[in-house]
């Protein structure tokens, strides 16, 4: 608590992002330099039985509600003068969203910004290009989520220019929900491959256009390749920082996602790349990751730690 009382009265200016999912919430803060001086993740499972009741549940409210609180209470040690709170697919698809967004507001005094599939493309893109390499033409940025996944093929250039964009209403959490895809199953599964492939379908028309399949980066961000990354690389335990930025072959993407679906929920409960709370929702997220990469007829993936929260700290520091 001292140190933190001390960057209070460095006389720095301070900015935080906050990105709330359908699986966790995170924070980030800045110095008025741009480099991270504190980080935070809470998993509050949001969208917890969304895809059952269409709506979010009292205690995932709670949970995600409390995650606010301390962020503000760390918010103000840092004396953050300015920041950005988005939330994601789960809260445009709840039916009360608007109630939960009033409770966040009451206690924890942080407005809550619900944004479009558009921006969220956009911002994730805007991160992602900080680990894209410079020799690629175009970037491809793939963010799976917990009640979504975007896809997007733009420019590799100082102000890239999205060329398309698709969100498919699918993620980790509420396909696995949808799917009863908790454990793999073989029939279940290729369900959910199928499901995929119909929301991907205009948007892989769309990009034949474009002379992308040798030309473009694969830039990955969420968890998902951070953390196939760290099994790839037999890091001691998962290691987003260690995996940011890793570039890694999708054949042997491939083989790893196979071997995960050999275990069963004990056993992914007990790897340390996967843990308890992502075990119920992994063999869903291997699915989708593995079906819509296999369908951008890329070779490789880079993993990003970087993603909307690095671009919003960037545009509210501009």
């Amino acid at each position: 608590m001292a140190d933190l009382e001390e960057e209070k009265m460095d006389g720095k200016t301070y900015f935080a992002a906050m990105d709330l999912g359908t699986n966790s919430n995170r924070l980030l803060i800045v110095d008025d330099k741009g480099e991270p001086v504190y980080r935070d993740v809470r998993h509050v499972a949001l969208g917890e039985k969304l895809a059952e009741n269409h709506c979010f549940c009292p205690q995932a409210m709670e949970r995600a509600i409390c995650s606010f609180m301390d962020f503000s209470e760390m918010m103000k040690l840092y004396n953050v003068k300015k920041y950005r709170a988005i939330a994601t697919a789960a809260c445009r698809m709840s039916s009360n969203t608007k109630d939960f967004v009033h409770d966040v507001k009451q206690a924890s005094g942080i407005d809550i910004d619900v944004i479009s599939e558009f921006e969220e493309a956009r911002l994730t893109l805007l991160g992602a290009k900080l680990n894209a390499p410079h020799d690629k033409k175009y970037l491809l940025v793939y963010d799976l989520g917990g009640g979504s996944t975007e896809v997007t093929l733009a420019t590799n250039s100082d102000n890239p220019e999205i060329l398309a964009t698709v969100s498919v209403p699918l993620g980790a959490r509420n396909s696995s929900e949808m799917f009863n895809l908790f454990e793999y199953n073989e029939t279940r599964a290729l369900a959910l491959e199928e499901k995929v492939l119909h929301y991907l379908k205009p948007f892989l028309q769309k990009i034949q256009a474009f002379d992308y399949l040798d030309n473009a980066a694969l830039i990955a961000t969420s968890s998902m390749p951070l953390r196939l990354v760290s099994w790839i690389k037999q890091h001691p335990k998962y290691d987003k920082f260690a995996a940011d930025g890793v570039t890694v072959s999708l054949d042997v993407v491939d083989e790893t996602i196979s071997k995960i679906l050999t275990l069963d929920l004990k056993g992914r409960s007990e790897s340390p790349y996967i843990g308890p709370n992502r075990a119920p929702i992994f063999v869903a997220a291997c699915i989708i990751f593995r079906t819509i990469y296999r369908a951008l007829g890329q070779k490789y993936m880079t993993a990003s730690l970087k993603s909307a929260q690095e671009a919003i700290v960037a545009e509210l520091a501009a």
